[in-house]
């Protein structure tokens, strides 16, 4: 019994001695030169797990001992370490002399300096991502890198996006980058599986791409590289520059927790004038739909009205029009399509670990509700990462990231049925509420039209996607200076796509929006797996040189299958494909791709006094995408870096930070041809009862072709001054596309219509500027402000013919190629002009199409001074901007926050074939104005089969982002932070845009293409958002 009581005693007793040896320490951190509290800073206790990080007043606490060593770090601050003396420890962290010795990420897991690089670097912290808490990736992006123009092609919940660096690179193929999520070579393709029966163009993209997959609430940082000589790394994957995203990692401490969840309210930020002049122009009912350019018989009413005289002087496309007015109602279709989108974005994580385990896991749940009625996104996301020191020489780390997700669409343009579409082919005249029959079926409105609530009510358009996006990292140390790099990643994704329209109840309808009733189902399936090895020797020569060796390989495997079928005339209350009686010939069919690539690459950079870097490097590339004999390429970089500000002449200077740089460089575009572009493919047919064999879409193949080669020239310079707090980068670039693959035609002898050669070559050259000031900066009060602003002139430069316009689009926009201009001018009829550039009018008033002699494309005029003979075309826009920018300001006081964005594009017209229909129906306002006798009757059709006068200036300055924010910092012993956020995207744009928004194109993710026909238009988004930390 003394025994079990001294015991006792003795445990008492050591208890609380060991407890008198911790003791909770407190302090604050704060920045060394304006006393500023430092939010997030983290602080740890060398050798064991105690950690923290610091409150929004820049304070903390957590256990430690007498002598322990508390070790303070954070981005952009110089790491401290301090002695433990007494229960209180406050720090002053000093800021790091440049933002060029910030490290960047290069490769899949290549990081250096930024004052080590030739070229330009952009780079963007989670917490400038999700300020204003957009729902994508992409569309966090937006004004943020110079030199890119980031589009949202559709206003649809889960439209797509297109970036582009520097510029269109390719005519056949894509011109934006390459995705890479720590270390894993992500897809970004845009498999159009919800719309299939949209096709028959190579340079139609539509379609939900594959960022919509990622979560901007997962990132850590992205690092942007613009050019194709900072892309050699990757070789021939990387022409269009890259894209590299970190994903947030798990740290040293107890486990932390981040809860945020947000409301968002999507609506129309933008409504048309509508015409709703309650009169119409008499029309015979025999003559079919009520349009203002409807004719009518010959009376003592109507005026004549032609559209020009061909060669013999006679009129063309002579019509009568009856200028006698009825009464009607007018109604506004936009009330019937559009509403109030409500959303939510859910996101809760945690991270944790020790000296030897660090975790990260996250689940997020989007519900992204359209302005469209009956239209969705909805994204679940499961997200974990795992990191593992198993000894001092060895580390590894896992990653998976799961993501499903269903959207419910409707058809997003290019189609008559859309509900964009069906609305504007409709004269207004109807009030669609109240056209149904007795058992509440739709009835029909113009004829050969759909009911615009047939499409709402009654279509079903989307998709469901299951992707994993997983890798898996070793890292190797055996001796001091060198470590291996080891990764496996992998990309792998499921669409399942479907279509259905019933039978409309109504008759008659036009033929090609499918009386009888239409369905599809479409599964897309891709796995992309890539292996990497990346090995890094630092070599100290001596107190002056330093050489650092980088060398490795990569191997890429590409699979995907693509099913599709589709019918009409369906069975009742079905709705699947079972329902077709009858199966859309041609259109039922299977597609295959597989091809790998694999390269090796060694770089050298060698270092002078940490302030002159040079770096070489050379990679070989291979696809079997190319024949064998042609496949392997040689890409070659050449950098170099000098840190003026170095020098000992500077150290007085005003001038904190002078940097300047260039570098050259090669690389590949796998992206213009497919899999087996090269080879001649034949389909079956039957001839006379036998089988025979024809040359698939009248092509021949072409063993020659090897990848378009891009080569890179850029010159720059990064300035600083009073400390960086005003900091300046300059850029000046060139890009030279060689050995561009056409499609170009070929002589009958041949057996084939066309075939793919290296024929072309293209440059684009620019400059990128980008500025950033804190103007004001004191304790409670911080005022930053910044800005960008790019210029790229594209040229085409050789070509086998000196013009050619390129595969027709759904709105009949005339994309051309000409040599010596930019790529994907509008090509087409334009007006007649006096020699004062005014119009040149016919006798009653109208303008007139331009017209001449074809073959020397001269205007002729006949005795009276009218244009007579066929109709002449010319270029009549370019869609390529002169300029794209952005600026804005990030405000602090005390616990408030608020950032304001703005972008625009100066420059970029548009063919807006929306804006034309819209007046031939009825529902514009130059109906308005011939209905009031403003315009003389006939003007609508006078004017409307001249393709200029559908293009229109496509230049606009928004209003995308403001976020209001307050931190109300630690509430109680559970809660570290609590932040309120109230933002909005796409709040106002300034622009002369015709239709609702000159930002979206209907010709998707196309590098070429671009026009508005009936796409969704981008919603104004409000978010009211709440975020814990515990």
């Amino acid at each position: 019994m003394k025994k079990l009581i001294f015991t006792f005693c003795l445990l008492v007793f050591t208890s609380y001695f060991v407890e008198a040896q911790n003791k909770r320490i407190a302090g604050t951190i704060k920045e060394a030169d304006t006393g500023l509290p430092i939010v997030g800073a983290s602080v740890s206790v060398v050798g064991t797990k105690s950690s923290s990080s610091s409150g929004f007043d820049g304070d903390y606490s957590l256990e430690a001992k007498e002598g322990d060593i508390h070790l303070f770090n954070y981005i952009g601050f110089k790491t401290i370490r301090v002695k433990v003396t007494g229960t209180t420890v406050n720090v002053k962290m000093d800021t790091e002399t440049s933002a060029l010795n910030e490290v960047v990420v290069m490769g899949s897991t290549i990081r250096t300096t930024r004052k080590e690089m030739g070229n330009a670097v952009t780079t963007i912290k989670s917490s400038d991502l999700v300020k204003a808490q957009p729902t994508g990736f992409s569309s966090a992006l937006q004004g943020k890198i110079a030199g890119a123009q980031i589009t949202q092609n559709s206003g649809d919940p889960s439209g797509g996006f297109s970036i582009k660096l520097r510029g269109t690179s390719s005519i056949l193929g894509a011109s934006d980058p390459l995705y890479v999520i720590d270390g894993v070579v992500i897809s970004n393709s845009s498999a159009n599986v919800t719309n299939p029966e949209i096709g028959g163009s190579t340079n139609l993209v539509i379609g939900q791409n594959r960022t919509a997959d990622i979560n901007p609430n997962d990132i850590e940082s992205i690092e942007v590289l613009n050019g194709g000589a900072a892309a050699a790394i990757y070789g021939s994957r990387a022409a269009n520059g890259v894209v590299i995203i970190t994903t947030k990692k798990g740290k040293t401490g107890e486990a932390s927790y981040t809860f945020s969840t947000n409301l968002v309210v999507n609506s129309l930020r933008k409504k048309l004038d509508t015409n709703l002049v309650n009169k119409q122009f008499v029309i015979p009912a025999a003559n079919g739909a009520l349009f203002p350019i409807t004719g009518s018989p010959a009376s003592a009413t109507t005026v004549p009205v032609h559209r020009g005289l061909n060669q013999a002087g006679v009129p063309q496309g002579l019509v009568n029009m009856d200028t006698r007015l009825m009464d009607v109602t007018r109604y506004d279709y936009q009330d019937d399509i559009f509403t109030t989108g409500v959303g939510t974005d859910t996101y809760f994580s945690v991270n944790g670990g020790d000296t030897k385990t660090k975790y990260f896991a996250s689940v997020g749940y989007l519900v992204n509700n359209g302005i469209v009625k009956n239209t969705d996104f909805k994204r679940l996301g499961l997200n974990l990462k795992v990191q593992n020191k198993i000894s001092e020489k060895l580390s590894a780390s896992f990653g998976v990231n799961y993501v499903t997700s269903r959207s419910e669409d409707k058809p997003d343009g290019n189609v008559f049925y859309s509900p964009m579409n069906s609305a504007t082919i409709n004269n207004n005249v109807y009030n669609l509420n109240n056209r149904r029959d007795a058992n509440g079926n739709l009835l029909a409105v113009d004829p050969g039209r759909v009911n615009p609530l047939s499409v709402i009510e009654t279509f079903d358009f989307g998709q469901q996607t299951d992707r994993i996006i997983a890798d898996v990292q070793l890292n190797y140390k055996p001796f001091k200076n060198f470590n291996a790099d080891f990764i496996v990643g992998l990309d792998n994704f499921n669409q399942k796509g479907f279509g259905f329209i019933p039978r409309f109840p109504y008759a008659p309808v036009n033929i090609g929006t499918f009386p009888d009733g239409f369905v599809s189902e479409t599964d897309n399936k891709v796995y992309q797996l890539n292996n990497d090895l990346n090995l890094r020797y630092v070599w100290n020569i001596n107190k002056d040189f330093t050489a650092t060796t980088y060398g490795g390989y990569n191997v890429q495997f590409y699979r995907d299958k693509l099913f599709s079928v589709q019918g009409r005339d369906l069975k009742p209350f079905i709705e699947n494909i079972n329902a077709a009686n009858t199966i859309i010939g041609g259109a039922a069919g299977s597609a295959e791709t597989n091809y790998n690539l694999w390269g090796v690459y060694l770089q050298e950079t060698l270092g002078y006094k940490n302030k002159l870097f040079v770096t070489a490097a050379i990679r070989q590339d291979a696809s079997t995408i190319f024949a064998a004999d042609v496949r392997n390429q040689i890409y070659p970089k050449i950098s170099g870096s000098y840190v003026l500000s170095s020098e000992k002449f500077m150290e007085n200077s005003k001038v904190s930070t002078a940097r300047l740089r260039a570098s050259w460089g090669e690389s590949g575009n796998l992206t213009a041809i497919g899999a087996y572009s090269r080879f001649t493919n034949y389909s079956t047919g039957n001839l006379f009862g036998q089988t025979s064999f024809t040359l698939a879409g009248n092509s021949r193949g072409n063993l020659g072709l090897i990848p378009e080669r891009n080569v890179s020239f850029e010159v720059g310079a990064d300035l600083g001054f009073f400390n960086d707090r005003l900091t300046i980068s300059g850029t000046y670039y060139r890009a030279d596309i060689k050995d561009l693959l056409l499609r170009v035609q070929s002589a009958p002898s041949t057996g084939a219509t066309s075939s793919i050669e290296n024929l072309g070559e293209m440059t684009n050259k620019g400059v990128e500027f980008t500025v950033k000031g804190l103007v004001v900066k004191s304790e409670d009060f911080n005022v930053e402000v910044y800005g960008n602003m790019s210029r790229n002139r594209n040229e085409v430069t050789k070509l086998n013919q000196p013009f050619f316009l390129l595969d027709s689009n759904p709105a009949g926009a005339p994309v051309a190629v000409q040599l010596n201009r930019p790529i994907g001018t509008y090509f087409g009829s334009y007006y007649a002009r006096n020699p004062d550039g005014s119009l040149l009018l016919q006798p009653n008033g109208l303008p007139q199409t331009e017209r001449g002699n074809t073959a020397t494309r001269q205007p002729q005029r006949n005795s009276s001074g009218q244009p007579f003979g066929d109709v002449l075309t010319k270029e009549i826009g370019d869609p390529n901007p002169d300029f794209i920018y952005a600026f804005g300001t990030n405000i602090n006081y005390k616990k408030w926050g608020v950032s304001v964005l703005f972008d625009g594009v100066s420059g970029g017209d548009i063919f807006d074939a929306d804006y034309r229909t819209r007046q031939g129906t009825g529902a514009g306002q130059l109906v308005a104005k011939e209905l009031n006798g403003e315009l003389p009757r006939g003007y609508i059709y006078s004017i409307y089969a001249i393709e200029e006068f559908r293009v229109v200036d496509g230049s606009y300055l928004k209003l995308r982002e403001v976020s209001v924010n307050y931190s109300f910092g630690k509430v109680n012993n559970f809660f570290e932070d609590f932040t309120v956020n109230l933002s909005g995207r796409n709040l106002y744009s300034w622009d002369r845009f015709t239709s609702y928004d000159p930002e979206v194109n209907s010709g998707g993710q196309s590098a070429v293409a671009r026009y508005n026909f009936g796409t969704i238009p981008i919603p104004r988004t409000i978010a009211l958002a709440l975020k814990f930390k515990f």
